[in-house]
């Protein structure tokens, strides 16, 4: 038995020194994790909390339709994102709700608005910082009737406490509808 642990110990011994003659390297530590930039953490969290707004307008063509707005956004993917869910109110229209996931791509410097609505919407809206307190968030793609869109919203951060969001839908450089409110913790 001796005999075997020692022929054991002297076999695991050279396949030890062979692996250190053989240039293998110990497992190194593994890379950094991520960084947040400071325009993306101001993106993601400046949408946290509940948000309320009574003045959202949405016009269609000559359709005006006046509306109120509720949105709850948390934290998602360890403060990688916010997600939001709403809904909205708007006289003419039943009930809508609405769901957003924010992000911020460091590799590019973007921020992303991810929208789905039961209104059969999906949307991806990317774009920049344009001031210290604003981002333009663009999305370009299909209507529903299967028309070019190009979807324009920009995002103000009033205070902390209150958020504006202005967007207009246009095709062929026609704005075919708008959508305004003022949102308040």
């Amino acid at each position: 038995m001796a005999r075997k642990l020692t022929l054991l110990i002297l076999t695991l011994a050279a396949s030890v020194h062979a692996q250190e003659k053989g240039g293998a390297k110990p497992a190194s530590e593994p890379p950094p994790a991520p960084k947040m930039t400071a325009e993306g953490k101001k993106f993601v969290e400046g949408w946290l909390g509940t948000w309320t707004s009574s003045d959202t307008t949405y016009t269609m063509g000559a359709q005006k339709m006046q509306g109120s707005l509720k949105m709850t956004c948390e934290s998602v993917s360890s403060g990688w994102g916010t997600l939001c869910k709403g809904v909205l109110n708007a006289a003419g229209m039943p009930p809508s709700e609405l769901t957003f996931l924010m992000g911020w791509d460091i590799a590019t410097g973007q921020a992303h608005m991810f929208e789905l609505a039961d209104t059969a919407e999906v949307h991806d809206h990317s774009g920049k910082w344009i001031n210290d307190k604003s981002v333009s968030l663009v999305r370009q793609g299909r209507s529903l009737d299967g028309k070019m869109e190009k979807d324009d919203c920009t995002a103000t951060w009033v205070s902390a406490r209150e958020l504006k969001l202005d967007c207009t839908g246009s095709q062929a450089g026609a704005t075919v509808w708008t959508f305004t409110t003022t949102c308040r913790k």
